[in-house]
């Protein structure tokens, strides 16, 4: 049984050895690793070729900048494994990352196998089992336990929406990444990840923390800059797209992952260079958007104080209060 392993690679200089050798090092051999430069403008481009040289189970692709989704739609038109393994090219895995999948895959024939992350800082790892039951999820059970939260429950908690830490049988993946909107620039691991959940016969969770995800202050999701306006709007209509939205409580979910989304860009806006008043004024005319109006005005918390306070303050216009919590967290 073969695993592709798919890195999309940008300006990741000071961490892409040490994820790349955590690859190299793996205990299951029967792997490829595919690094795609993504117009990197640092030394990973030349890094990836000196990789290619040095190791024959390793693929290089370079390609002009298109963000994460461009990097692994390009890296799944070459990978030939059995089962796609997205890994985020700042971030490593344990020696035995692909062997538990390899011994899960054998034993289980899951279509999609999970397991839990470390939170790697600077100085310690902090572990985060998966909060769901472990073990194998048939399609009813799928139907059943993850269902309820596959896109957000009303206390904002979720399946875990993230790609990695995660191996896909290929058919189910490469489906779906193919679909996603490489404009949608945050949020696009759950993109993919929760339609390939819903189209899943099965699951299995590994009780084991077996990636890291490093805390990269420098990465993406973590750039103190305004996040575009048309994401969540981008997000809401990929998922009504491949999701029946009609089925189970889909619909209510959608609502509140759009409020969440949502409440974030607005957070992000404040980290503009402008006028208080200027960037309120911009929120205003922003969220008459009749998709994101349908989702503050219809969407339902419960059971976090947190999240009914977030819609609270959407609903009400208190952008005080969200300038505040940008200023606070």
């Amino acid at each position: 049984m073969k695993f592709s392993v798919i890195i999309p690679i940008y300006n990741v200089e000071k961490y892409l050895e040490q994820c790349v050798d955590s690859l190299i090092c793996q205990t299951y051999r029967d792997i490829e690793i595919i690094l795609v430069d993504d117009g990197s403008p640092d030394r990973c481009p030349q890094m990836c070729d000196e990789y290619a040289l040095k190791d024959a189970k390793i693929k290089v692709i370079h390609k002009a900048n298109g963000g994460q989704t461009s990097a692994r739609l390009a890296g799944i038109k070459i990978a030939t494994g059995d089962y796609i393994v997205p890994v985020d090219g700042d971030d490593w895995v344990a020696s035995n990352y692909i062997e538990k999948f390899a011994e899960t895959a054998e034993k289980y024939n899951a279509d999609i196998i999970c397991c839990g992350h470390y939170k790697a800082f600077e100085n310690k790892n902090i572990a985060a089992f998966m909060p769901d039951r472990a073990g194998f999820y048939s399609r009813k059970n799928i139907e059943r336990e993850i269902f309820p939260k596959l896109i957000q429950k009303s206390n904002g908690t979720t399946f875990t929406p993230c790609l990695w830490s995660k191996a896909y049988k290929r058919n189910v993946y490469v489906k779906q990444q193919l679909q996603v909107n490489p404009k949608i620039k945050i949020g696009e691991d759950g993109a993919c990840t929760i339609p390939c959940i819903y189209n899943a016969n099965s699951v299995f969770i590994i009780p084991e923390c077996l990636y890291y995800y490093r805390q990269n202050p420098e990465s993406t999701t973590k750039d103190k800059k305004a996040f575009p306006w048309d994401g969540p709007e981008l997000i809401q209509r990929h998922l009504e797209e491949n999701l029946d939205i009609s089925k189970f409580d889909f619909k209510n979910q959608l609502y509140r992952k759009t409020v969440h989304e949502l409440f974030y860009v607005i957070v992000s806006q404040f980290y503009r260079k402008e006028p208080y008043f200027g960037i309120v004024a911009d929120i205003k005319q922003q969220i008459v958007n009749p998709v994101y109006k349908d989702a503050i005005d219809n969407a339902k918390f419960a059971g976090s104080a947190k999240a009914v306070l977030l819609h609270f303050a959407l609903k009400q216009h208190l952008f005080w209060l969200i300038w505040l919590y940008n200023k606070i967290k």
